[in-house]
């Protein structure tokens, strides 16, 4: 019997403005501004400005609880952020803490190989168990700490869902009235125009990971390659504060792909505030000495690995890693695995973008 290369998976794509996806990823963005750069100066200024107890139950769902609000039921096209708390209020409170349980056990979580997961009764009955999987999870993300007290105010909520539902219909309430109705409504025209440009663009014929490349730029080939199997339609979402991030919600074939709101290549609109934005996430990836530190040494030397990187420039781990991760959002660094290590080169032809991009903003034609 010959053996026979199967043919790349062809998906299909489409683009919209996902209100739901979009404010929780958000509310999301805002846990993270201590570990990673690059962020919309919105949000850096949001998470300053919350209140201390908004603060805390805010990173309760969206840092603690990271992997629990993928599992909301978020399985109807919401036309508005209200309308999906009105479901949701009336929503029946074990199917939310199951629902939750379950996408926390799932075997596809990424973790430390040959971890397996627990059952759900055992992370419900026991507060060490709940703490290392999480462990176990959010280092898995990037998450050097736990903190150790929100997980066992989020394991008491497992144990009493009308509370889980209250806390989180509450808080999401809250958050949508207090801090980002208003900052939805003054970025809609600016997600439209680049929700508009983008369906008008033909992505037939690609693969998952050639669509990703595309329409973000980013190659995922090394981050999602796995994950991104089952899917047979991404629907990509342009989001105003995701930055030069990616983030994603994952459906059974279904994939939602957040992404900063930019407008496709070799598409111009004069006085566009979609090109504003996306020059502003690039210009704002080398404004930084130490950034541009990390740039030049890896012009000198080529590749490198971030232990290197960090042993060369005398910086901490955490604060390297954090220009890591932007740089390499933004795209200006190609990072791949060798072993176990993360190694990083420049990639020239993403600097060379962006200078054209900002001669074409700024110079007369």
């Amino acid at each position: 019997m010959r053996d026979r290369l199967l043919a790349p998976k062809i998906v299909t794509v489409s683009f919209a403005l996902e209100p739901v996806y979009n404010v929780l990823e958000s509310m999301s963005d805002l846990t993270e501004v201590n570990r990673l750069s690059g962020f919309s100066d919105w949000i850096v200024q949001a998470a300053m400005n919350l209140p201390p107890e908004r603060k805390r139950v805010n990173r309760l769902l969206f840092g603690a609880c990271e992997p629990y609000f993928m599992a909301l039921p978020l399985d109807q096209n919401w036309t508005s952020f209200p309308a999906f708390l009105d479901h949701l209020a009336a929503y029946d409170a074990v199917k939310l803490r199951d629902s939750m349980l379950a996408h926390l056990c799932k075997p596809t979580q990424e973790v430390a190989d040959g971890v397996t997961p627990p059952a759900p009764a055992q992370l419900l009955g026991s507060l060490e168990a709940y703490i290392a999987w999480h462990q176990a999870v959010l280092q898995e993300h990037g998450h050097s700490e736990t903190d150790v007290e929100l997980l066992a105010w989020s394991h008491r909520l497992l144990n009493d869902p009308p509370a889980l539902l209250n806390t989180t219909v509450t808080h999401l309430r809250v958050m949508w009235h207090e801090v980002l109705a208003e900052e939805w409504v003054h970025n809609l025209p600016m997600l439209e125009e680049s929700v508009a440009a983008f369906n008008k663009v033909d992505f037939s014929g690609l693969t998952a990971l050639e669509a990703i490349r595309a329409v973000t730029g980013r190659d995922l080939r090394g981050k999602w390659a796995d994950s991104l199997n089952p899917v047979e339609h991404i629907v990509f979402v342009p989001s105003p504060h995701i930055g030069p991030y990616v983030s994603k919600f994952m459906g059974d074939k279904v994939i939602r792909l957040i992404f900063g709101a930019r407008l496709p290549k070799g598409i111009k609109i004069d006085q566009s505030a979609v090109s504003r934005s996306e020059l502003l996430v690039r210009i704002n990836g080398l404004a930084d000495d130490a950034r541009l530190r990390i740039l030049d040494l890896l012009r000198q030397e080529g590749e490198m690995c971030a232990q290197d990187i960090i042993a060369r420039l005398g910086m901490s781990q955490s604060s390297v890693s954090r220009h890591l991760s932007q740089l390499s959002a933004t795209g200006y660094l190609t990072e791949r695995r060798r072993d176990v290590a993360k190694c990083y080169s420049l990639n020239t032809d993403r600097i060379e973008e962006t200078l054209r991009a900002l001669s074409s903003f700024l110079l007369p034609p």
